[in-house]
């Protein structure tokens, strides 16, 4: 159990790294660019918003034979969209800050300026979805393992444990409790501590800076 669940959040915790540091150069880079390179950056994110992911995921997944490296590529390079779309919408009305403005007009590169004057202020939101893409990259992962098509044995990962528990439930039903118990309580203590993370970094909440 304990090796099934560090798998899972080794596994999480880098696809959830990763996707926010895409969605963070693509979302910032195409609301500072703007143009045409924001109508391209849209189109393409919109477009694999309405792909049905999970399928290629199972796809990909089962031809790579279940190696865990492989998959945590594979659902970053699915898993960066969504919250690519909201740091580009929030990074629409940072650009037009006054210290934005300043550092274009003393001639900062605009690499320089998505880096060092955006993101940064971006803070409290990447930290939040970072938090909160770990329980979605955990149930992608268990679903995937349970179907067949994530985490293979010999290795173990919490959807793995699922699908042989469930071939034994009517006579060894620990085997599937055990790790369900751990899937819920681990998915309801990260959402537990992102809402927190939320409340205490947001400055629009109303208990904004209590951390």
């Amino acid at each position: 159990m304990v090796h099934a669940l560090q798998r899972s959040l080794v596994i999480a915790v880098s696809v959830s790294v990763i996707t926010i540091i895409l969605s963070a150069v693509i979302g910032a880079g195409a609301a500072y660019i703007g143009g045409r390179v924001e109508q391209i950056a849209l189109a393409v994110i919109h477009f694999l918003l309405v792909v049905p992911s999970f399928l290629i995921l199972a796809l990909v997944s089962f031809r790579v034979g279940g190696d865990w490296k492989v998959l945590i590529v594979v659902l970053a390079v699915f898993g960066w969209m969504g919250t690519a779309r909201v740091i580009w919408s929030v990074s629409t009305s940072l650009r037009e800050r006054d210290y934005v403005r300043m550092a274009q007009i003393m001639g900062v590169s605009g690499w320089r300026i998505i880096v060092r004057h955006i993101i940064p202020n971006l803070g409290s939101l990447l930290i939040v979805n970072v938090t909160l893409g770990v329980v979605s990259t955990v149930l992608t992962e268990t679903s995937l393992s349970f179907l067949g098509f994530g985490i293979k044995p010999p290795d173990v990962s919490l959807g793995v444990m699922l699908q042989d528990g469930s071939a034994a439930l009517t006579t060894a039903p620990w085997i599937f409790l055990v790790p369900s118990v751990v899937l819920v309580l681990l998915t309801v203590s990260v959402t537990l501590i992102g809402d927190g993370l939320r409340d205490a970094l947001d400055p629009d909440s109303a208990r904004g800076g209590t951390l």
